[in-house]
């Protein structure tokens, strides 16, 4: 059995109700974690945040809803390590599973991959792009390495290993966790995916996270302007350049993996 954890807000009943059926029609066992709210806390107080790095690469701080899903998504890794699980699934509560999700994860499982995380990130972009086949699962199901870092922290599958790992990188932060999820350049995380996706966002409800973290007015002027263009450059290329190391630099692995399991 997969233990499952879906961060929701606690006053989120319509939320909760939905992925609950939802969940029990997938075969899913679960348990809800209640979510950090942080629509009204203050980013530039938290002792974790590095304001300074998140000017650089973006030219403005995190919203508060962001940081909310942050600390959340903290919690809970704290909480797999707490608890001593080998894995687990950790779900937002507006994920919507394929209906062949249960078997999939339960395949991986069974065959003993070595992975930190597994995004289960559905969406046509993400199954537009580049990825490399690594580990058959079920049907045209495969476990994979994606060449690009898509966001997205709605449905993760977390190993031990995995969670140990996310804890580090989370000590001190300046994205949002999704961001976190896909620099394994820099925190050595060993990031999979599935494709053909299993999980998809429900976009009928509002975000609870909020709209702001879609607002990307940059309030800059003059040298603070200037500034901004050279670290916001620096900060793509050096992404650009993590990414391209990342899939290019485990190809070798990778390729092992494939013919162990084919």
């Amino acid at each position: 059995m997969i233990p499952i954890f879906v961060i929701s807000l606690k006053d989120e009943t319509a939320r909760r109700d939905a992925i609950a059926v939802h969940l029990k029609e997938r075969g899913f066992d679960f348990q809800f974690f209640d979510a950090v709210d942080g629509r009204q806390m203050n980013v530039l107080e938290h002792p974790d945040y590095n304001a300074r790095r998140r000017r650089a690469a973006h030219g403005r701080d995190l919203k508060p809803g962001e940081l909310g899903c942050f600390l959340s998504h903290r919690g809970i890794y704290e909480e797999i390590l707490r608890q001593n699980l080998d894995y687990a699934l950790v779900v937002e509560d507006d994920a919507r599973f394929d209906e062949n999700t249960k078997t999939a994860l339960e395949t991986l499982i069974s065959k003993h991959a070595n992975f930190d995380i597994v995004r289960l990130l559905g969406s046509p972009k993400v199954a537009k792009g580049k990825h490399r086949k690594i580990v058959p699962l079920i049907k045209n199901f495969w476990l994979v390495r994606l060449r690009t870092a898509p966001g997205g922290a709605h449905a993760t599958l977390i190993s031990r290993k995995g969670a140990e790992k996310l804890m580090k990188a989370t000590k001190t932060f300046a994205f949002p966790i999704d961001t976190v999820l896909g620099r394994g350049w820099e925190t050595g995380i060993r990031a999979y995916s599935v494709q053909p996706g299993l999980a998809v966002q429900d976009l009928s409800f509002e975000s609870a996270i909020g709209e702001e973290r879609h607002d990307k007015t940059i309030a800059l002027s003059g040298l603070a302007k200037l500034k901004f263009k050279i670290t916001r450059l620096l900060f793509k290329l050096s992404e650009a350049l993590g990414k391209a190391w990342v899939y290019w630099g485990n190809a070798p692995r990778d390729l092992a993996t494939r013919k162990k399991f084919s």
